[in-house]
């Protein structure tokens, strides 16, 4: 009996690799990191061609530079991607994510190649609890962000964050 293989992919973005113990940092204390890289194949020597985000995780998605024929957009029905070319093979996929933006007009498609998903709502202004009388007040959540014009995105960070704490 063959033993079953296992992949797991851990993509996160803005966190800069030489803040990483596994990586060679030193003065960061991250032990969780730490054991994922004891049990894990690290990278270094990986780079996209396109940015931000969504450009980015096609090119992870296919293993093809998406910036030569288009930008920000979903996954294509004619694409390989890397969860399909996973269940061709029979390996369950199970993509966990708190990036709403694959659920957004021009983002979507990248989850549904996953056999299973979950979204963790709440982030990035995602559109998740509703509170109209705050997301109009635009002195709302004013004193968490003084240096910046209050908008409707950092209200609805707000709103979210005080759901999340009430929890």
């Amino acid at each position: 009996m063959s033993q079953r293989k296992r992949c797991v992919v851990v993509m996160y973005d803005t966190l800069c690799r030489h803040f990483l113990p596994g990586y060679g940092n030193e003065w960061v204390n991250a032990p969780n990191f730490e054991r994922l890289a004891k049990r894990s194949v690290q990278f270094d020597n990986f780079y996209v061609g396109s940015m931000p985000c969504m450009p980015a995780r096609r090119e992870m998605h296919t293993g093809r530079y998406n910036f030569l024929h288009r930008s920000w957009g979903p996954l294509e029905p004619f694409d390989d991607s890397m969860p399909a070319i996973l269940h061709s093979n029979a390996i369950h996929s199970h993509k966990v994510t708190d990036h709403q933006h694959y659920w957004e007009d021009g983002g979507a498609t990248y989850h549904q190649r996953y056999t299973t998903f979950d979204l963790v709502r709440g982030q990035e202004g995602d559109k998740w609890i509703g509170d109209v009388e705050k997301l109009r007040d635009e002195s709302y959540g004013a004193e968490r962000w003084p240096e910046n014009q209050q908008t409707a995105f950092q209200r609805q960070d707000n709103i979210n964050r005080e759901d999340m704490d009430r929890a």
